[in-house]
């Protein structure tokens, strides 16, 4: 199963919704297709987007900037749902800016919430924010590595 990124982000009545469109594009790169759901405090914006092109931005953007420990730090393993989940702060995306968020770290204006699904969101994680040691990856993971196991994971499972 290639992953499924998924996007959230709230939109609050004291917000530009373009401004907060802007966080989607400096993230992936481009604004995908969105859909929009009303609750009594805000509108969530939400995209589900499979093009691995998404995922490939994040993983070199967090290189970039160097902040693969916190990245990895602040990753939320759902084994439940087979979800990695990570939450970034809005206004530093809106700067084309990476800052996870933690529940200590909470912004009043939301986050961006990414999910990614696979089969195997500790393996993603593993590739996307290895664990380091004074800042070098201490194992180099290939995305083909990942996804070639995956999908011979789900072929010899019984229908």
């Amino acid at each position: 199963m290639n992953p499924i990124l998924t996007i959230k982000i709230p939109v609050y009545a004291t917000e530009s919704r373009n401004k907060v469109e802007k966080c989607i594009t400096n993230l992936l790169g481009y604004l995908p297709e969105i859909e929009e759901m009303e609750t009594k405090e805000y509108t969530m914006l939400k995209s589900k987007d499979t093009k691995i092109d998404s995922l490939l931005r994040f993983y070199n953007h967090i290189r970039h900037v160097k902040v693969l420990d916190a990245v990895r730090k602040c990753a939320l393993i759902d084994n439940e749902n087979n979800e990695l989940i990570f939450n970034l702060h809005k206004q530093a995306l809106y700067v084309n800016r990476i800052s996870v968020i933690t529940s200590d770290t909470s912004s009043h204006l939301g986050n961006l919430q990414i999910i990614i699904k696979s089969n195997n969101p500790g393996r993603i994680l593993d590739w996307l924010a290895p664990r380091t040691e004074k800042g070098f990856e201490l194992k180099k993971t290939y995305f083909g590595e990942i996804f070639k196991k995956e999908d011979q994971t789900s072929i010899s499972k019984p229908s």
